[in-house]
């Protein structure tokens, strides 16, 4: 059921239907004046229009943040911020100025899963996640129908080093129909993440989020007890650096008790990808989940379709630094082989044999020093 609400009622809720105003759909596809698409069509519409459509566009570069926002405004006031070329979601906005509070909503990058309310500067005041049912196009006019508004009214809420930013059983709506935790098919694997649609390659799967905290820090501050290179491993599993080119750099982490029971923590489901050398997806910066703000996200490598089991390579390099946990190890071994373990045992022998010359040769030098006195 479609419920169409007057934009006056934002005094005392959120709305529902909003009017989206831009170029018109690609003219191959075929719409006319007044047609419509409806579900996955009308989100297939909105989406082409801006994957392919934006360099045709007049726009304006912005930079927020971490990202870089395209601005296509018509002359009516009503605008798109098209975040990261439309792959990380945009911003709608009927009416209103940047630094007021305006309604809009904020689409998911599949462009049917969507947070409709009160925007500041891209922030979310106060929303709920809702879906698009109809795109409908009139001229160079978009008019999006959404469905009834469900589940708890959403924030914009940033993790920090105390707090996770949301509740930790609050499912993200966008992950909610993308992926699902299951038993892993890899070989030592406990749990696993896999798709539950078709994914296409560049589509953003999943969220990492955690407590927000600084990558040099102490995890335990003051805290005198020594804990065994295995005890570190287990501790820090589900610490992932966001990457940034600041001097304190920031990582996302989740306690074990968290990040091992889905029954504790599922409000971002990232952490439960496992690793292979050959991934299917990839780890990328987002800077615009409309609560959680930056945080990590996973991207498809490939056409993922729906069953699949999705994998990251965790980034960890035996040679760069050999303390890695014992199940990374076995890993890395089986993967390239016994020829580069083989390899590195000579590099090593190779390293002792040139100490070994130079400590031999200034023996030397310390002999003919002393026959010479």
């Amino acid at each position: 059921m479609v419920v169409l609400l007057h934009l006056i009622s934002i005094l005392v809720g959120v709305p529902n239907v909003l009017v989206v105003r831009g170029e018109q759909y690609a003219e191959e596809e075929g719409l006319q004046d007044d047609d419509c698409v409806e579900g996955e069509d009308a989100s297939w519409a909105i989406k082409k229009w801006i994957l392919t459509e934006l360099d045709k566009l007049q726009k304006y570069e912005i930079k927020y943040y971490e990202t870089s926002m395209s601005l296509v405004k018509d002359d009516e006031g009503s605008s798109w911020y098209i975040v990261s070329d439309g792959w990380q979601g945009s911003f709608y906005y009927e009416t209103g100025k940047p630094g007021q509070e305006r309604v809009g909503a904020y689409l998911y990058p599949d462009y049917s899963t969507a947070i409709v309310g009160v925007w500041r500067d891209h922030l979310l005041v106060s929303g709920r996640p809702t879906y698009l049912v109809e795109a409908c196009r009139s001229g160079s006019v978009w008019t999006l129908k959404f469905g009834e508004l469900e589940g708890p009214i959403m924030t914009y809420s940033p993790p920090s080093h105390n707090s996770l930013g949301v509740d930790p059983l609050q499912r993200d709506p966008y992950e909610k129909k993308t992926i699902e935790v299951l038993n892993s098919l890899l070989p030592g694997g406990n749990d696993g993440l896999f798709a539950k649609r078709d994914i296409e390659t560049g589509d953003i799967l999943a969220f990492y989020g955690g407590y927000m905290i600084s990558c040099n820090s102490s995890l335990r501050a003051l805290d005198r007890t020594e804990y065994s290179d295995e005890e570190e491993h287990h501790r820090n599993m589900y610490s992932l650096s966001l990457g940034l080119e600041d001097e304190d750099n920031y990582c996302l982490d989740l306690p074990p008790e968290l990040g091992n029971d889905v029954n504790k923590y599922n409000a971002t489901l990232g952490h439960k990808l496992n690793h292979r050398f050959e991934p299917n997806v990839e780890f990328l910066l987002f800077s615009v989940h409309p609560v959680l703000g930056t945080v990590m996200s996973l991207s498809a490598l490939e056409d993922i379709p729906a069953g699949t089991e999705l994998t990251v390579n965790y980034g960890y390099d035996l040679k760069e630094d050999p303390d890695q946990p014992e199940w990374f190890k076995e890993q890395w071994i089986d993967f390239y082989g016994e020829d580069l373990e083989k390899e590195e045992i000579d590099q090593e022998e190779d390293v002792n044999n040139e100490d070994m010359e130079e400590d031999y040769d200034t023996d030397n030098d310390e002999i003919d020093e002393h026959e010479e006195l």
